[in-house]
C-alpha cells in the first residue's frame, strides 16, 4: 500500500474524517514503510550471507586444488616431506611414518608393483584427512578401486597388530598408573578409566535421515593409550548394552585386584571393579557431591583419549561406509596406530607432573563386601583427604 502525500494532507485536513480513522491510516502508513525497509534489509543480507558461503567453499576448493593438480605427488613431492611437513599432512613424526613401514614388511607377504612405502603413505593420507579414494587416486596418480583396495589392505595389516600395541597392563603397569592418578587427582586405586564415543557412519549419499552412529568403547590410562577396544554393532547407541557385549564385561574381575578399579560414567552399572558416580533423584549430599568431583576430573583422561584420536583420524568424523566389517576396520586400525604413535613420540597432552603422592588405600574383604560399600569407602576416604 503506497500513500500519496497529497492524500494523506487532505485526509488530515479533512474534518470529516473522524480521528481514531486518521491514526489507524498513520501507523498503518508507518508500518508499511518498515516492513518495506525490512525486506530490503534481508535482501542485502541473505546476498551478503550467499557470497560469503561461496566464497568459503572457493578458498577450500583451492586449498585441495594446490596439491591434487599435481602429477606423481607422492614421487616428487612426499618423498621430499621435512619432519614439519609429516606432522601437517599426516599428523605424526616422519620417524614414526617408517617407524610403521618398517612393521608392517614384516608381515607383508607377497610381492606387488606399488612398494609398501607408497601404499602406507595413501594409507595414511585417507585416514588422517578428509580426502575422498578419488581425489586421493588422482593425488597418487591411480585408480579410485586401487586407492580403495590399497587402503583396506593396510587398514587390515595394522589390525593384526592389535594385540602387540592394545592390551591390558600389567601388575607393574596398573601400580604406575594407580600413583600417577591418586598423586594429580587423589583418587585411590584407579588402573583405568571408559567411555564411549559416538561416530557417524554410512554412506552420505544414501543417508536419507542423517547417518548412523556407532559406538566405539575403549578403557585407556594414564598416558591416553587405548588398553582395551570395542566396537558396538551399527545403530546401537546405549552404552550399557555395547559394554555388556564386550569381552571386558566379562572379564574385568580377573584383571584387576579387588582393591582396584576402573572409572565410568553414570550409564554403566556400579561394580567392585567399575565406580560410577553417585546418582540420586533427591539431593546429593556433600561429600557425594565432592567424590562426583573428584570422580569426574579423573576420569577426564579418556575423553581427552577420543579427542585426540579423532583430531589425528579425521577419517574417523564420518565413515561414508555402511558395512559393519569396513567400520570395524577402520576404526580398530586408527585405535591401534593411536597407540602406535604415542608409543614413538609420546602425549603432549599430558603434562608431566612430579609424583607427589604414592599412598594407596587397603580395601578390607571383611568390611566392604558389596560395590555400594566399596564406593561409599572411598567416598569417606575422598572426603576425609579434603578435610585433613
Amino acid at each position: 500500500m503506497n500513500f500519496d502525500k497529497d492524500f494523506v494532507m487532505d485526509f488530515f485536513l479533512d474534518d470529516t474524517v473522524s480521528t481514531l480513522n486518521k491514526v489507524v491510516v498513520a501507523v498503518a502508513n508507518v508500518v508499511n514503510e518498515n516492513n518495506e525497509n525490512t525486506s530490503c534489509f534481508d535482501e542485502l543480507l541473505i546476498k551478503e550471507q550467499n557470497t560469503q558461503i561461496i566464497r568459503e567453499k572457493k578458498q577450500k576448493v583451492m586449498k585441495k586444488s594446490e596439491v591434487t593438480n599435481v602429477k606423481a605427488y607422492f614421487e616428487n613431492f612426499v618423498v621430499k616431506f621435512t619432519d614439519e611437513d609429516y606432522l601437517e599432512k599426516y599428523q605424526m613424526k616422519m620417524s614414526t611414518v617408517q617407524a610403521l613401514i618398517n612393521c608392517l614388511k614384516e608381515i607383508q607377504s607377497g610381492c606387488t608393483i606399488i612398494p609398501l612405502e607408497k601404499k602406507v603413505h595413501i594409507f595414511l593420507w585417507i585416514l588422517t584427512s578428509d580426502y575422498s579414494f578419488s581425489e586421493t587416486g588422482v593425488l597418487f596418480g591411480l585408480h579410485k578401486s586401487s586407492v580403495s583396495y590399497i587402503f583396506y589392505e593396510i587398514a587390515s595389516m595394522v589390525t593384526k597388530q592389535q594385540n602387540n600395541y592394545i592390551n591390558w597392563p600389567s601388575i607393574k603397569e596398573q601400580h604406575m598408573t594407580r600413583v600417577k592418578v591418586n598423586s594429580r587427582y587423589k583418587f585411590p586405586n584407579c588402573v583405568g578409566f571408559i567411555d564411549a564415543c559416538r561416530l557417524k557412519v554410512g554412506s552420505k549419499r544414501h543417508g536419507k535421515n542423517g547417518p548412523e552412529i556407532i559406538l566405539l568403547q575403549a578403557v585407556c590410562d594414564e598416558s591416553l593409550s587405548f588398553i582395551d577396544v570395542h566396537i558396538g554393532k551399527i545403530g546401537d547407541t546405549r552404552k550399557s548394552r555395547v559394554f555388556r557385549q564386550s569381552q571386558i564385561s566379562k572379564e574385568l574381575k580377573n584383571f584387576i585386584d579387588f582393591e582396584n578399579h576402573i572409572l565410568g560414567d553414570s550409564n554403566y552399572r556400579l561394580r567392585k571393579n567399575l565406580i560410577t558416580p553417585f546418582t540420586s533423584e533427591e539431593l546429593l549430599t556433600s561429600e557425594e557431591m565432592k567424590f562426583n568431583e573428584v570422580h569426574w576430573k579423573a576420569r577426564s583422561y579418556i575423553g581427552h583419549a577420543f579427542e585426540l584420536l579423532r583430531d589425528r583420524f579425521k577419517k574417523l568424523n564420518h565413515l561414508d561406509v555402511n558395512k559393519q566389517e569396513s567400520n570395524d576396520t577402520i576404526i580398530l586400525a586408527a585405535c591401534v596406530l593411536h597407540n602406535f604413535v604415542i608409543l614413538h613420540e609420546g602425549c603432549s597432552e599430558i603434562k608431566h607432573e612430579p609424583v607427589i603422592c604414592d599412598d594407596h588405600i587397603i580395601i578390607d574383604r571383611e568390611i566392604v563386601k558389596t560395590a555400594i560399600e566399596k564406593r561409599q569407602y572411598l567416598s569417606n576416604y575422598i572426603n576425609y583427604l579434603d578435610t585433613s
